[in-house]
């Protein structure tokens, strides 16, 4: 069990166009005293705490310690930290505090492998600063995990595909995928706006975070998450961008469906199709708000399915005499090739 504690642009040493609190480069002791009091006292058994947010590469080494010191009443029932950081400024007196504090995972954001997007987002970092920083963490030790995302203004296709070359090349413990969200009060909520970009659809956004996830984990590399939580976005500041509730399993509601098509495709059946799969993907079969059974419909084909005890990600399509094995990678070629 994951508990996270969110500290907001902590050690920030400047601020990404697109958040939306001010850089905060210090901890007042009462009241994060208090916050994680207010959270920990009500966990139950052992539990790994998430600092999320923030930039703990970016804050000093006392500070770093002072950070750890709020958490000394619950140290018999914590059993590891994670950290979310900026890969930089990269300090090995840090490293080696986050080592003796039990930190066994590190995230980095990492938003595009594209300097120019890096430096107009305002990260004050290059993609070669987040591949030194990966290389000397996984060296210490940790599981270094990456965030990317996808909608970024400027963004191509090219760069998704530059990410998605970085993280199986990289093969990072996990990654999450987030969608671009333009927050009020944000310099770039104020650029999008005035219209000083051109935005993609939403559904190039789902596809793009498509190519991100069947690449990961055709590769091992798993997706824990997609989207944004409502820990991380203010939603009735949202003016534009590709916020969903659901958008993960919008994601992968379109993975099976693509997935299905190739293959219904490939054997030249229609009609009535009984699919076989595991419990946990029916949801992915239906689709959101059971879309892709519209979807399925339209295209002259009727779908009936059955719970079978086979690998998640993975189904058994039937039409007539006619019997084919899929799985999710079969939307993958197609995806690629858009």
């Amino acid at each position: 069990m994951i508990v996270p504690i969110f500290l907001p642009h902590l050690g920030c040493q400047s601020r990404c166009i697109y958040c939306d609190q001010d850089i905060i480069t210090d901890i007042g002791r009462e009241d994060l005293q208090k916050r994680i009091d207010q959270v920990l006292a009500r966990q139950k058994g052992f539990f790994e705490v998430g600092l999320y947010g923030g930039n703990i590469f970016g804050l000093k080494p006392e500070t770093v310690k002072r950070l750890f010191s709020y958490f000394d009443n619950y140290t018999s029932v914590i059993t590891n930290f994670r950290i979310s950081t900026k890969p930089v400024p990269l300090d090995h007196e840090i490293i080696a505090i986050l080592k003796e504090n039990r930190v066994t995972a590190i995230e980095l954001g990492i938003p595009s492998f594209n300097n120019r997007i890096l430096k107009f987002l305002n990260r004050r970092h290059t993609a070669e600063d987040l591949k030194n920083a990966f290389s000397i963490l996984k060296g210490e030790g940790f599981q270094v995990a990456l965030q990317v995302m996808v909608g970024l203004p400027y963004e191509t296709m090219d760069d998704i595909r530059e990410t998605v070359k970085n993280i199986v090349s990289l093969k990072p413990s996990f990654i999450r995928i987030y969608p671009l969200a333009f927050i009020s009060g944000t310099p770039l909520a104020d650029m999008y706006t005035a219209g000083e970009f051109s935005t993609i659809t939403f559904e190039e956004a789902i596809h793009r975070a498509m190519l991100l996830y069947l690449n990961g984990l055709h590769h091992g590399v798993t997706t824990v998450k997609m989207g944004l939580t409502d820990n991380e976005v203010i939603k009735d500041r949202i003016v534009g961008g590709y916020y969903h509730p659901a958008f993960g399993h919008l994601v992968k509601s379109e993975v099976f469906y693509r997935a299905i098509m190739a293959k219904l495709t490939q054997a030249r059946l229609d009609g009535e199709v009984t699919i076989s799969l595991n419990n946990r993907d029916i949801p992915h079969l239906l689709g959101h708000k059971r879309n892709n059974i519209s979807r399925f419909h339209g295209a002259g084909i009727s779908i009936t399915w059955h719970t079978k005890d086979i690998p998640i990600g993975t189904f058994i399509m039937k039409s007539n005499k006619k019997e084919m094995l899929g799985d999710v990678f079969d939307a993958l070629e197609v995806t690629l090739n858009h």
